[in-house]
């Protein structure tokens, strides 16, 4: 999308259309990430010969892709020691989830260390805390309006809280 002349709605449409059709979900727009959600399990894209590549390439050098972005996030934090934030954005059931693992398990991989017998890994305790920022998240939306009501009505039997 980068190489689109001018960035208007068709054009953007077409160029994700296009590539998800040839499993091509990720694209960029400046240094900004753009994932368009496959609804399947598409495992060569997370796995360690994946992070394997990213972590020795620049940012640009390969495909777009979540761990690009977490690598770059990381090596401003190690070498320079700059504080570093990625917003994970998009409507619901866009795979705002799935990426934010992504690019948890990239950051746990790049800086986890390998568990000693009967504990758990660095990578493990990261991703395991996700249940826990989505519970955070939730509750956010919730107070501030933001979920659907389909959702907020879904098993909850006090009306206070929805």
């Amino acid at each position: 999308m980068t190489k689109l002349a001018y960035l208007h709605e068709p054009g953007v449409l077409h160029n994700l259309k296009a590539r998800y059709d040839i499993n091509e979900i990720y694209t960029y727009t400046g240094n900004i990430l753009i994932v368009v959600n496959p609804f399947r399990r598409l495992p060569h894209l997370s796995d360690t010969h994946m992070m394997d590549q990213y972590k020795v390439a620049a940012f640009g050098e390969l495909s777009p892709h979540p761990y690009a972005v977490a690598d770059a996030a990381y090596r401003l934090m190690i070498n320079e020691g700059v504080s570093q934030s990625i917003l994970v954005s998009g409507e619901s059931g866009t795979g705002k989830t799935e990426s934010t693992k992504q690019l948890m398990r990239y950051l746990a991989y790049m800086g986890g260390r390998a568990a000693a017998e009967g504990s758990r890994s660095v990578v493990q305790q990261v991703l395991e805390s996700n249940p826990v920022l989505e519970a955070f998240a939730y509750v956010y939306l919730l107070a501030a309006g933001g979920v659907d009501q389909e959702i907020e009505d879904e098993g909850n039997e006090d009306p206070d809280l929805t």
